[in-house]
């Protein structure tokens, strides 16, 4: 297993990537995320109105998807 530390978008602070011998993410360490794979911060800019979600999907050039879920999420 490697443990890679890498910048989040959306947190704007580092976390901490698992990956197994192939290279595959089997776990993420980070304070926002949650077990099923979505990002509690991800999920209150969902609260936040039409504004706030367009610029939250702008800002990570995803305008096509309303996901919750964190791009970084494991496999």
């Amino acid at each position: 297993m490697a443990m890679n530390s890498i910048r989040c978008p959306v947190l704007g602070a580092r976390i901490t990537q698992v990956t197994d011998l192939e290279g595959i993410v089997t776990r993420i360490i980070c304070p926002e995320y949650e077990s099923d794979g979505t990002c509690r911060v991800k999920k209150s800019v969902r609260a936040g109105g039409p504004l706030a979600q367009l610029l939250e999907r702008v800002s990570e050039d995803t305008l096509d998807t309303r996901s919750t879920l964190c791009l970084l999420r494991t496999a």
